[in-house]
């Protein structure tokens, strides 16, 4: 069995490797249920409210919230992805959401593409982070991957760990942990498929 905590440091590794690449493929990326779901998102919270955003990437998400009059505050794990975001002007700090205060509390937190490389027995203590740093009533923008078990992707960059959840697994943590389902959508990628939610702290 792999070791929760080298796989997470190999896949944030890869990351750093693959950053400014990434920007570059993601930026006129759209996929209609993350688009779908982020219009949701903010037209369920209070005008300017305060968002975290793990995960933030190449901060594209992020841009569109700001836009709308949120305050975001940028967060990644890999120092690649901070670098990217400080090249565009934007400040990202770093935040590992399993060990990390999440701060707070905030209006709305998005948790997009990155829950899969988070080793199992670790997640749901990450999701109850997520739901302590929210106001009552305050939304979560999540996403998983759909299946069964484990795998590693190798690529030029390095290794990336993804755990697949199957629906009824991630809609028992997330209602154990006081979420409430308020909108879902189920896509095929190219390479997986993905459940995209918002999700209502009860």
């Amino acid at each position: 069995m792999r070791d929760p905590a080298d796989a997470n440091r190999r896949t944030v590794e890869a990351y750093d490797a693959y950053a400014d690449r990434y920007a570059e493929v993601t930026r006129e990326s759209h996929f209609a249920s993350r688009d779908q779901a982020l219009d949701l998102f903010m037209a369920g919270m209070q005008p300017a409210g305060r968002v975290l955003e793990v995960a933030s990437g190449p901060g594209w998400d992020a841009d569109v919230m700001e836009a709308h009059g949120f305050t975001v505050r940028r967060t990644d794990v890999s120092e690649g992805f901070i670098a990217v975001q400080a090249k565009r002007g934007k400040r990202a700090e770093r935040l590992d959401v399993i060990e990390d205060d999440l701060g707070g509390p905030y209006d709305g937190l998005v948790a997009l593409y990155m829950i899969q490389h988070i080793g199992r027995p670790q997640v749901d203590a990450v999701i109850a982070r997520m739901a302590g740093a929210l106001v009552p009533e305050g939304l979560l923008l999540f996403s998983f991957q759909l299946g069964e078990g484990e795998r590693v992707e190798t690529e030029p960059t390095g290794d990336y760990s993804i755990v697949m959840w199957q629906r009824e697994e991630m809609e028992s943590m997330l209602a154990r942990n006081g979420f409430e389902t308020v909108w879902d959508r189920t896509e095929d990628g190219r390479e997986a498929c993905w459940v995209t939610l918002v999700a209502r702290r009860t």
